[in-house]
C-alpha cells in the first residue's frame, strides 16, 4: 500500500510539474510578445534601448525556457532578439520591421511548444 500511495504521490508531481511548466512558458511568451508589441517605431530616440532591454529580458529567460522548450525554438527567439536590437541600433527600418514581425510569430511558436492539452500528453 506504501508503494501505491508512493506512485500516485510522484505521479502527482510529475503532472504538477508539467502544469507549471506550461504556465511558466506561456506566460514568459505573452510577457515577451506585449513588449514586443509595446516596442517604439525606429524613429523614436528610445527605440535602441528598449530593443536592447528586450534582449536582455530574453537572455534572463533564456536558461529556464531552454530546459524546456526545443533548442530551435528557444534559438530563434534569441536570434531574432540579437537582430531586433541591432537593426534597432543601426536605424534599420526593413530590418527592424521584418524581425519584429518574426520575433512575434516566433513567440507564437514558443506558446504552441507548450501548449497543454491531453493530446501533448501523448
Amino acid at each position: 500500500m506504501k508503494e501505491v500511495i508512493a506512485v500516485l504521490v510522484l505521479l502527482a508531481l510529475l503532472v504538477g510539474f508539467v502544469i507549471w511548466n506550461a504556465i511558466y512558458i506561456n506566460n514568459v511568451a505573452i510577457r515577451l510578445s506585449n513588449t514586443v508589441e509595446a516596442l517604439p517605431d525606429i524613429a523614436d530616440p528610445a527605440c535602441a534601448d528598449a530593443a536592447k532591454a528586450l534582449h536582455d529580458e530574453w537572455k534572463g529567460y533564456a536558461p529556464i525556457v531552454g530546459i524546456s522548450v526545443s533548442y530551435s525554438v528557444a534559438d530563434r527567439v534569441g536570434e531574432q532578439c540579437a537582430v531586433l536590437a541591432a537593426c534597432a541600433e543601426c536605424g534599420d527600418e526593413p530590418g527592424y520591421a521584418s524581425a519584429r514581425a518574426l520575433l512575434a510569430d516566433m513567440l507564437l511558436d514558443l506558446r504552441r511548444a507548450e501548449q497543454f492539452s491531453p493530446r501533448s500528453l501523448f
